[in-house]
């Protein structure tokens, strides 16, 4: 029971930890966190506990890498993995070497290689907190990609130069060929074991679901189930489980295939797991830093042989020597780095030193640092005489929350984030792959599907004009001139109509005069001389026989000849005329696709309502069946689905964005069914 209270008490902390969030937007959740986790310490009713460093590991960072793996851009990542890589190894051994001897020179009390294993701990950047950081600073796609490849590779480089590390402590020993060979060993070794693992779980989904034999439950048993088995079974073989988890989530596809109502709901049920998951450890883990730290300070604040003013010193000190290396390994990194599009390398410009300096306070330090620190050995207290565990520990603690607090205080400032410009920025996205896709549900019109495939066309023109609000008021003058070309466009074919039977000209002049008046209060001019200036000059005096001819009409009684049925019939066959150029503009005008498609419907309620008149009775063969809307729907969420791939493909979205569509096409495909 009270192992239970106590999981209960951090779950707890970490629900008022996000509502208080939301009432101080300024700070990051994490730094709110670890606020409440020092609160928790010195309230007397609330218990204070010790971590198991290695369960630690198991139970919360396995799960984090894994889903920030899973959802990392592979692409992206990718196409930046020697950036990533630089710093994720290259940094973290210079890193380890330049602060493990600036803290000996700064207190030579510290051993070298007791000094150089709280470098290596101070190594790793946090992914968690890099993707938390990454919603309170607005860091460029290529930022982030570089940062979220650095925070899931530098963990094996840290993790086995710190345990090199304090063996050498311990021992008095160190071999550099040893170090080489271990890092060298974990790294691949760890990378090994995620692919294998990630190989063998992508198959046995798939295989499942090709037999359907995929179940809600076992499905999302799997995945929770990968980062565990893959950590356990790398460090049962001596590598390292970190890499094995990030490889099998990197490897782990299985949720981007198939189709499906069932699918779908899967999806969006495994979604919300994961996002329970994240927040609550996500939140647990900085709640537990909190708590730690008072601890960690104390037994060292407190021991008279260990200088509180060195210990403060020291965090200050290797703070700056740290931001100091990161920045001058960035600028030659980005100095190096090729162009994506001209592939030569670039001069450092004011925007690339402010790039190098916004990635330099984009790695804080965070779970793994506060992890490997607990994990120093008791034994280095032997032979220094002093409390040096608990002062590396005092330190590792300082440092991670110093970093944390730099990188939510300056990098707001150096890229500040503008949350009205990215949701304008994922509105207009949004509205070009509905834009996109209408072309394509388009072209699923057939004379068998017309009341179909207009019903699923109005509901996107909808969602269109519900994704529109979160932008500014675009202008009217798109759509009004796509309805003025139209308008002109069955004037026309009216023209075209006089030509070829002069027998309905009667009728249709009064269509062409309404025609004109539309013209009129869409473009502000006068109809009438619009008309007769493009008229054929042979036909400009019967126009103006024909108008006289209807004003006299319109005062004189019994001179109008009432051509209703007439005009009704002219009326049809313009409309399903003018439908047919509407389909044949919705495939090459994208820009427009979602207006055209508008007036494609207003055009087919119009002619319904003119055949209803022509008719004694109505049909119900002109209403769209509930079966054929359904199949029609089904179709247009592949068609989005596909469209949203091929714009994150292209480049013309990032994978958030992605990801957020897909979630809402998930949403409906399991609202269809319901």
């Amino acid at each position: 029971m009270a192992q239970l209270t106590l999981v209960l008490q951090v779950l707890i902390a970490v629900l008022v930890s996000s509502a208080l969030s939301s009432f101080i937007p300024r700070v990051s959740t994490p730094l709110v966190q670890i606020a409440l986790g020092v609160v928790w310490y010195f309230t007397p009713f609330l218990p204070n506990l010790e971590l198991d460093s290695e369960l630690f590991m198991v139970l919360f960072i396995a799960p984090l890498l894994f889903l920030e793996a899973r959802n990392v851009p592979r692409r992206e990542v990718a196409k930046d993995l020697g950036p990533s890589l630089s710093l994720a190894i290259g940094l973290v051994l210079l890193s380890l070497a330049v602060t493990g001897i600036t803290l000996h020179v700064l207190w030579p009390a510290v051993p070298l290689a007791a000094a150089l294993a709280l470098g290596a701990a101070l190594g790793p950047t946090d992914a968690v907190a890099v993707a938390s950081l990454s919603k309170e600073a607005k860091l460029t796609e290529r930022q982030l990609n570089v940062l979220r490849g650095e925070s899931l590779f530098n963990d094996a480089a840290s993790i086995v130069g710190f345990q090199f590390a304090c063996l050498a402590a311990l021992t008095g020993t160190f071999s550099l060929a040893q170090f080489a060979q271990g890092i060298t060993v974990s790294f691949f070794g760890g990378v090994a074991v995620g692919v294998v693992a990630g190989f063998v779980f992508n198959k046995l989904v798939l295989l499942l679901r090709r037999y359907r034999m995929e179940t809600m439950t076992l499905r999302i048993g799997i995945e929770v189930l990968i980062p565990f088995a893959a950590y356990v079974g790398a460090e049962h073989l001596h590598v390292s489980g970190v890499l094995a988890v990030v490889a099998a989530g990197l490897l782990i596809t299985f949720q981007r295939y198939g189709f499906g109502s069932d699918i779908a709901r899967t999806n969006l049920v495994s979604n919300s797991v994961w996002q329970f998951i994240e927040f609550t450890l996500n939140g647990s883990v900085f709640v537990l830093l909190g708590i730690e730290l008072p601890i960690a300070m104390r037994s060292s604040w407190q021991n008279e042989s260990v200088s509180s003013w060195m210990l403060v010193l020291a965090v200050v000190v290797l703070t700056v020597v740290s931001l100091v290396i990161r920045f001058l390994w960035m600028l030659g990194m980005l100095r190096v780095t090729k162009d994506r599009v001209t592939r030569k390398r670039r001069k450092l410009t004011k925007e690339r030193v402010h790039s190098a300096l916004v990635m330099t306070f984009g790695g804080p330090k965070g779970t793994i640092s506060l992890a490997l620190a607990f994990t120093l050995p008791n034994g280095i207290d032997e032979a220094t005489h002093i409390p040096l565990r608990s002062a590396l520990l005092f330190i590792v603690s300082g440092y991670i929350v110093v970093s944390l607090v730099l990188a939510n205080i300056i990098l707001p400032l150096l890229a500040p984030r503008d949350d009205d410009v990215k949701g304008e920025e994922y509105a207009k996205d949004n509205v070009e792959m509905l834009r996109r896709t209408l072309t394509k549900i388009a072209e699923l019109d057939t004379p068998e599907t017309h009341e179909e495939v207009r019903a699923v066309m109005h509901s996107y023109t909808e969602r269109i004009d519900r994704v529109k609000l979160a932008v500014p008021q675009e202008t009217i003058k798109r759509e009004q001139k796509v309805r003025v070309s139209t308008l002109e466009w069955e004037r026309e074919w009216l023209n075209d109509l006089l030509e070829e039977h002069p027998e309905k000209e009667e009728a249709a002049e009064q269509l062409i005069t309404r025609l004109n008046s539309s013209l009129n209060h869409l473009t502000g001019s006068g109809g009438h001389h619009i008309q007769i200036r493009q008229a054929k000059p042979r036909r400009q005096a019967m126009i103006l026989l024909r108008r006289i001819w209807s004003l006299l009409a319109r005062v004189t009684p019994g001179l109008d000849p009432h051509k209703t049925d007439m005009m009704r019939s002219i009326q049809i066959e313009l409309f399903e005329a003018t439908i047919g150029h509407l389909k044949n503009e919705v495939l090459t005008d994208v820009e427009n696709a979602e207006i055209i498609a508008r007036l494609i419907g207003e055009y087919r309620a119009a002619l319904s309502t003119l055949h209803a008149k022509s008719s004694s009775l109505p049909t119900l063969s002109s209403l769209p069946s509930r079966q054929g809307v359904e199949d029609i729907r089904t179709q247009t969420f592949r068609l989005e689905l596909e469209t949203i791939r091929e714009m994150q493909e292209e480049e013309e979205i990032t994978r958030s964005q992605a990801k957020m569509m897909r979630q809402n096409v998930y949403l409906m495909q399991a609202d269809a069914v319901l």
